[in-house]
């Protein structure tokens, strides 16, 4: 015999299956994103659209949107590319418009990109000049990282025994740098000898050719660099020997020696790939001369100390 449920029953049973499909729907249902969390969003997608693009990824480009509108700071190379990023943007899901805050010039590097923003400068505390380590990259033309050129010496030896003699050589010029740094130098420098042991004539002329590398310190403005250096090295030397004129004591050869200089320049770039530089300093250097005569040999260490001053041209190689 079967039996019959009350319809009270029945009416409670589908009333808890009705509440469990509504807590079931309720546990699945996904709460609507705040407006922020939306921006967010679309700012991330216009971003990987920059990066992902062949030109703009290369730029520094920041992107802020607030109600769907998004704003893009940075810097690009040409306003063409302001264009192509405003439209790029305008084609993401999510904005509703693009506004451009960009900068056209020359993009700073991608560790400037990153670097966080400077804090303001406190306005009780006075600003410092701060100089750059290098001259400016020139708007055109080259870097301006290495010269080569010539110069044209003119010496005057301390030394008695030793006359006054021009010198032309090699000229290397390195990156003008506000502060210190390195720097080389040549100074190739000529002498005739006058006097060797007890008088006599030398009838030679000496060729001193120094490779000295050491520090300078200056300061560029514009296209106008000034500074003092000090270099050291080794100095390959070289003797002429006037074979028409005869006499006692002649000089017969001459030693390398090590070589200072301290000393001054400037520096002017009279065009973009052309600079001419003016120097003025003091050569310190002692070669072993050996003087021959019919009687004896005598070698003696000649102090070849000698202001120079010195006009030269160098072209900037790149």
């Amino acid at each position: 015999m079967r039996t019959r449920r009350p319809a009270c029953f029945e009416r409670l049973l589908g009333a808890v299956m009705l509440a469990g499909i509504a807590a079931g729907c309720g546990a699945r249902a996904v709460p609507i994103a705040s407006p922020a969390v939306a921006d967010a969003q679309t700012a991330v997608r216009v971003k990987t659209a920059i990066v992902n693009h062949a030109e703009l990824g290369l730029r520094p480009i920041d992107v802020r949107v607030q109600d769907g509108v998004a704003t893009l700071h940075g810097t690009v190379h040409s306003a063409d590319e302001v264009d192509l990023a405003l439209s790029l943007a305008s084609g993401v899901p999510g904005v509703t418009g693009a506004e451009s805050a960009l900068t056209v010039g020359e993009p700073d590097s991608p560790a400037d990109a990153l670097r966080p923003p400077a804090r303001p400068a406190d306005p009780t505390v006075p600003p410092r000049s701060r100089l750059p380590a290098l001259a400016p990259r020139p708007a055109e033309g080259p870097l301006r990282l290495v010269g080569l050129g010539a110069s044209v010496r003119v010496n005057r030896p301390a030394e008695a025994g030793l006359a006054r003699a021009l010198a032309v050589g090699p000229m290397l010029r390195l990156r003008p740098r506000n502060g210190l740094g390195p720097t080389v130098a040549f100074n190739w420098t000529n002498a005739e000898i006058r006097t060797g042991p007890a008088g006599r004539p030398g009838l030679a002329a000496m060729q001193l050719r120094p490779v000295m590398g050491g520090m300078e310190l200056g300061a560029v403005r514009g296209r106008f660099w000034a500074g003092a250096s000090i270099v050291a090295g080794y100095s390959f030397n070289k003797l002429h020997v006037d074979v028409e004129r005869v006499g006692a004591g002649r000089a017969i050869a001459v030693s390398n020696s090590l070589v200072w200089r301290p000393g001054a320049a400037i520096w002017i770039d009279v065009t973009n790939r052309v600079g001419i530089n003016v120097f003025g300093g003091y050569l310190f250097t002692s070669p072993e001369v050996t003087f021959a005569s019919d009687a004896s040999i005598a070698t003696e260490r000649m102090s070849m100390r000698s202001a120079t001053v010195s006009v030269g041209v160098a072209y900037w190689i790149f």
